[in-house]
């Protein structure tokens, strides 16, 4: 149930959308691995953008044949950039972690793998559910999605990212009238009762067309369609300086021979490169015996 009085201040969950329609690039490995700079990867820019925005955790969501290789990159959790670029003596003692999540599509909703805002919604309802089974207080009321094939500088957002920690209905960013309310993948967030709301809209309606199903669903839920309907409250719309959206070959190559390209890359190993979480409970001597 949704508290009458929320705080002031609410934790932001990021939520990274793996799980959509093929793009076309026939890679091996997943399309969002795609590099927007060297040793840069689309998905990684998501994450990196979601760290700016003030996120407490991230959700990535990604199925199981795609996770691996994503893990790899990333391991655990990145550091909160903001934190890192801050002047301290002491500046391993102030820096903040950011926890990565890498949440699947059940297997019963397969037929909506295409469909991308399901892939935002149940990254969202599934990030919702964990938090909440852990206290009341770690409940998020607040998402904000970033979206690996829609490019623009990932700290867009740093100075909005008190601005989005209020509980406001959403917050969307565009681009030459280009938005998420326009069925573009420019970031934006949501509030907890409009990820309710938007999933009933799912609820309403329940079909089985078979091989149709996926573009039924890529189709009638777009992103447009499904956020236009529950996007009502006041928006906070803030104009990116640019943006490209990266999903096809043609689309990547006009990116790449921007003059804006030229300005993203990797933010460094102190902030993204694979680190896991000490484990806990495991005994040290036993491991190291097993070892020789």
């Amino acid at each position: 149930m949704i508290s009458a009085n929320p705080p002031k201040y609410t934790d932001v969950v990021g939520i990274v959308p793996v799980v959509s329609e093929p793009t076309g690039f026939n890679l091996d490995w997943d399309d969002t691995l795609i590099p927007i700079a060297p040793n840069f990867y689309a998905v990684e820019r998501a994450v990196l953008e979601c760290a700016y925005a003030g996120c407490t955790t991230i959700w990535i969501v990604a199925n199981d044949d795609t996770t691996p290789l994503i893990r790899h990159r990333m391991g655990d959790y990145v550091q909160d950039p903001v934190y890192v670029g801050r002047m301290d003596p002491y500046p391993a003692t102030t820096r903040k972690t950011i926890s990565l999540y890498y949440a699947p599509i059940h297997l019963d909703h397969e037929n909506k793998k295409w469909c991308i805002t399901w892939s935002i919604l149940d990254g969202a309802r599934t990030a919702y559910n964990i938090h909440s089974e852990i206290s009341k207080w770690t409940a998020p009321r607040k998402f904000y999605v970033a979206f690996p094939f829609g490019i623009t500088y990932p700290d867009a957002v740093r100075q909005h990212r008190r601005t989005m920690a209020k509980t406001k209905e959403d917050f969307l960013f565009s681009h030459k009238g280009k938005s998420v309310l326009t069925g573009d993948q420019v970031s934006f967030s949501f509030s907890l009762q409009q990820m309710h709301d938007a999933i009933a809209l799912f609820e309403d309606e329940e079909v089985y067309f078979g091989e149709d199903d996926k573009e039924y669903y890529r189709d009638t839920y777009s992103l447009d369609k499904v956020f236009s309907e529950v996007l009502k409250g006041q928006k906070e719309m803030e104009e990116l300086s640019w943006f490209y959206q990266i999903d096809s070959w043609d689309k990547y190559c006009k990116y790449m021979a921007s003059e804006e390209r030229r300005e993203i890359r990797h933010p460094g190993r102190l902030i993204i490169s694979y680190r896991e979480y000490s484990p806990i409970g495991r005994d040290v001597e036993k491991d190291l015996d097993e070892d020789t």
